[in-house]
């Protein structure tokens, strides 16, 4: 599955939970508007139309904040899934700037780009810096990889 399917199925049930949130916002927005056009008619009393819509918005407000906590997470984990795209490309853009790099320039380079290593049995658990110093252009780039940007 490409890594945009797999978002899609990540996101599929957020976003479904999502819309039927919606519609049930939009049933309540209709359901207030029917009670107001009523009181226009003279077919309820203020009284009545006042505790129907107390309890509507207090309903409202409930899905509102689920709503918003459901649009929180599926943009959280659009984020990450951009972040990991970004840092792919970004790793893409190191090695390629890596392999001109002398020995001791390497050294620095890797110093400067991994903040922990921890080591398993099995694997390697790398902590990385932010990269954006890799990126084409970047200033702090100019500075510590100096000769490899066209600047």
């Amino acid at each position: 599955m490409t890594p945009a399917g797999e978002q899609f199925s990540r996101l599929e049930p957020l976003e479904r939970e999502a819309g039927e949130i919606r519609k049930r916002l939009a049933g309540i927005e209709g359901e207030i508007g029917r009670y107001v056009k009523a009181l226009g008619q003279g077919k309820l009393s203020i009284e009545r139309l006042e505790a129907e819509i107390v309890g509507l918005e207090t309903d409202k407000s409930a899905l509102q904040l689920q709503l918003d906590d459901l649009q929180r997470r599926i943009n959280e984990s659009a984020a990450r899934d951009y972040n990991a795209e970004l840092l792919q490309r970004t790793l893409r853009d190191f090695r390629s700037a890596f392999a001109v790099l002398t020995a001791p320039e390497q050294s620095e380079a890797l110093q400067c780009v991994v903040k922990s290593v921890t080591v398993h049995p099995q694997k390697l658990d790398l902590e990385i810096f932010e990269l954006q110093e890799f990126l084409p252009g970047s200033q702090n780039r100019k500075e510590w990889l100096p000769g490899l940007d066209s600047n």
